[in-house]
């Protein structure tokens, strides 16, 4: 089945009304450029989304509410102002392939996001942490994924 896609552009100082939570076989969703600074905790119905683009917004951190959807392939949430991001919450997005962070302002890359289960493109220029050096980021998503995965602490 082909499911729904929605591009969702707001007016200026408008946030995601709750009812989007009513779109449960809502697969793709654009909400690209919209000055969203949250979601509405009723985007955690959207169980058949697999496409979030959330780019060029304000989020300063990754919305609550996206955890816990199980079947969000890429995420999209380049050109925004996260600071951090939490593995061990991301990590339960087992259908994540392609995560996009660029062009935040991540101050660390935690290692532990090579541990997200399917995730095969992490694309992270543009942010403040140093680590891993500009080099190994140019060599693309594997190897960046492989020079994180070295530096998880072993238990």
């Amino acid at each position: 089945s082909s499911g729904i896609n929605a591009e969702w552009p707001l007016r200026p100082g408008h946030q995601l009304p709750p009812e989007i939570g009513k779109l449960v076989k809502l697969r793709k969703l654009n909400l690209l450029n919209n000055n969203l600074k949250e979601l509405p905790a009723e985007c955690s119905s959207l169980v058949a989304l697999e496409d979030l683009n959330l780019g060029q917004n304000k989020f300063e951190e990754i919305p609550e509410c996206l955890y816990s959807l199980p079947a969000v392939c890429n995420l999209i949430i380049s050109n925004n102002q996260i600071k951090s991001v939490e593995p061990a919450k991301l990590r339960t997005m087992t259908s994540l392939v392609c995560l996009d962070l660029e062009n935040n302002n991540l101050g660390r890359l935690p290692p532990e996001l090579s541990l997200i289960p399917n995730l095969r493109t992490l694309l992270v220029l543009g942010n403040r942490f140093k680590i891993p050096r500009a080099d190994v980021l140019a060599k693309g998503s594997a190897e960046v994924l492989a020079w994180l995965k070295n530096k998880v602490p072993q238990s």
